[in-house]
């Protein structure tokens, strides 16, 4: 089973879970877990605080590995950047199918229309 099978959106919304579960781990061990309620809706001075404080954490643990942090910004920034862009090009063929349907569906009603009106005058004569 992939992250994939039921679309960008809900990928991108494991992601989040993903992340959430890597906050509380880190919260339960920095004192800040109260923070956080398990669900995905955060206030945005929380995520700032709490994932502020593990990713200077981590640019420690990169420092000591000699890995520039800002090569860790940029790696992220890419991966988010291609997983948005996966979301929103999945919207846009969604939405785009359904307006083909929708006029496929007007344009069958209508050459139907035109069709029982010519076969009603035909009747007629």
């Amino acid at each position: 089973m992939s992250i994939y099978d039921e679309g960008a959106a809900e990928a991108n919304k494991t992601r989040a879970y993903w992340a959430l579960m890597a906050l509380e781990a880190f919260g339960n061990q920095t004192g800040q877990h109260e923070y956080l309620d398990g669900t995905l809706t955060i206030a945005p001075e929380v995520i700032r605080e709490v994932a502020g404080d593990l990713l200077g954490n981590i640019f420690h643990l990169a420092r000591m590995n000699d890995l520039e942090p800002e090569s860790i910004i940029a790696s992220a920034e890419m991966h988010f950047e291609e997983e948005v862009r996966e979301e929103v090009e999945e919207a846009i063929e969604d939405t785009a199918q359904e307006v083909i349907a929708e006029a496929a569906t007007e344009i069958a009603i209508s050459e139907g229309i035109s069709k029982l009106e010519d076969f009603l005058k035909g009747q007629s004569k």
